[in-house]
């Protein structure tokens, strides 16, 4: 069973919690996922300081997070669509994907990801983009299982 990891640096845990919960518990059939959510007083300071210092602080973070296939969520990254998302999927049996936070990711960090993908063209709030990963990722494993959710 694949292990895939959500990692986001957001302030409150709660915005759409309730469905992105859901995702989670309908993917459990499919692969193991994880919302894993950073932030911290460090963060907090560093993003009051200013963009530098706050990509430093989510590098810092995420640096000790990389596991397997690596993917960030980035607005410059590459569209695909959800049957080339799918793929991606089962193509790997462990992928971290990255979401960046206020002053979203470091150069330094995309460097070091596998694949940078986009969700759409348009700027979303980091919470909408969040509850758009874990439904393609549900969508992407409904895909690949032969599961009629994507028709």
């Amino acid at each position: 069973m694949s292990e895939i990891f959500v990692n986001s640096i957001q302030k409150n845990k709660n915005d759409f919690a309730m469905q992105i919960a859901e995702y989670i518990k309908m993917s459990q059939k499919f692969a193991t996922l994880k919302d894993n959510v950073f932030f911290n007083q460090k963060i907090a300071k560093a993003q009051s300081i200013g963009k530098d210092e706050a990509l430093k602080s989510y590098d810092e973070v995420y640096f000790a997070h990389k596991k397997g296939y690596l993917i960030a969520l980035d607005e410059r990254g590459e569209m695909i669509d959800s049957l080339q998302f799918a793929e991606i999927l089962s193509k790997n049996s462990q992928i971290s994907f990255f979401i960046g936070g206020a002053y979203g990711l470091s150069e330094n960090f995309k460097q070091k990801m596998d694949k940078i993908i986009s969700l759409t063209k348009l700027t979303l709030a980091h919470k909408i983009a969040k509850l758009m990963l874990f439904e393609q990722i549900f969508r992407g494993l409904c895909i690949n299982a032969g599961h009629p959710y994507h028709k």
